[in-house]
This record gives C-alpha cells, sequence and structure tokens, in this order.
C-alpha cells in the first residue's frame, strides 16, 4: 500500500493534470503560479532545510 502512494499516486495526478490541462488549456492561475516560480522555489528549498533542522534537533 505505501509504495501505490509513493508511486502510484504521483504518477496518477501527474497523468490526471496532463490530460485535464491538454483537453482544457492551461488556467489563469496556472500561469500565474509560474510566474512566480523562483520566490515559490525559494520559499520551498527555506521551508524544506528549516524542516529538517526542526526534525533532526527532535531526533536528539
Amino acid at each position: 500500500m505505501e509504495l501505490f502512494i509513493a508511486l502510484g499516486l504521483p504518477i496518477v495526478l501527474l497523468v490526471g493534470l496532463t490530460l485535464f490541462f491538454m483537453s482544457d488549456g492551461i488556467p489563469s492561475w496556472v500561469q500565474q503560479f509560474n510566474r512566480n516560480s523562483s520566490t515559490l522555489w525559494n520559499f520551498g528549498i527555506v521551508a524544506m532545510g528549516t524542516m529538517t533542522v526542526i526534525i533532526y534537533l527532535a531526533r536528539r
């Protein structure tokens, strides 16, 4: 079950979203999301680093 959740679910979502966007075109919220991608990447990297430090300190 964990293997399906780890591998199958992202693949199903990727294929589903690809088919959805191919049929309806790219929605405006996705285009707006793409304009702010550098800010999103920076936030994601900082968030992952912060969570890693918190998990490391919690296990000590």
